[in-house]
């Protein structure tokens, strides 16, 4: 069985366009996402799902796989999906979608989304999620999550849900940009027609639930913010200094010595 990485980019996002290219430290964001997926231990290949000649050059400069992809794809799983057919991928491969804008990703997440996946073929696919802070619930660029009993979403809104009753049902759930799908129900989901909640809400996973497929969470611990906006980018440059992972990958100051 394989497992392949895509990171879908491009340059035309409303809320923060170029951001796949904008600096984290010293490198571009998405250089950041593809060698903290390379760091993963359950992995066959990593590539970049790019529609811009721009993040092309910027992926293929720092030795990373490009594929591309047409620009009238807007959704990110969609353009992974577009790209896999790319590969000589099974349908029972497994896909993992990362989004560009997660430079705080640890490999560890990506394990937790395959093995969660692995032990049900019901799902259509799994999706990482967060705690929300105070913060992030009234934050429109946060996608909030209202699962059922099971572990199965049920609705993703960019309002604030469910309603104010914080003490009462628990810590509030944010999704994450990372899901998982074997092959074949990635292609099956690329096949399914958009769906009106999806299309007010601009949340792609909207598009699973309303056609009664199962999108089953899974809580991550580790800590992670997406890039939205160029706050949310000062941020994220203020906790990559302390981030663990950092390290693994950073560049070397000139003249340092290999250990």
């Amino acid at each position: 069985m394989r497992i392949a990485i895509g990171i879908p980019a491009r340059m035309g996002s409303s809320r923060f366009p170029g951001k796949p290219l904008c600096r984290i430290l010293e490198l571009p964001m998405i250089e950041h996402v593809y060698k903290r997926c390379a760091l993963a231990e359950r992995k066959s290949e990593v590539f970049v799902a790019a529609c811009d000649e721009e993040i092309k050059q910027a992926v293929e400069g720092f030795g990373g796989r490009v594929l591309m992809t047409p620009k009238e794809i807007e959704r990110p799983a969609l353009r992974v999906a577009e790209a896999c057919k790319q590969l000589r991928l099974h349908d029972d491969d497994l896909v993992a979608v990362v989004q560009g804008d997660e430079p705080l990703l640890n490999p560890k997440m990506l394990d937790m989304g395959i093995e969660a996946l692995l032990r049900d073929a019901t799902y259509l696919l799994t999706n990482l999620g967060a705690d929300l802070t105070e913060s992030e619930w009234l934050d429109p660029n946060e996608v909030k999550v209202v699962a059922n009993q099971e572990g199965n979403a049920i609705y993703m809104s960019r309002s604030p849900i469910p309603s104010n009753t914080r003490d009462r049902i628990g810590p509030r759930m944010k999704q994450l940009g990372i899901y998982f799908f074997r092959l074949k129900n990635l292609h099956a989901f690329q096949n399914l027609p958009p769906t009106p909640l999806e299309i007010a809400e601009s949340v792609e996973m909207l598009r699973a639930i309303e056609h009664g497929k199962k999108v089953h969470m899974v809580k991550s611990p580790f800590l992670t913010k997406s890039v939205d906006t160029e706050e949310d980018r000062v941020a994220v440059e203020k906790l990559m200094r302390s981030d663990p992972i950092w390290p693994f990958y950073a560049p070397r100051p000139a003249g340092a010595r290999e250990e």
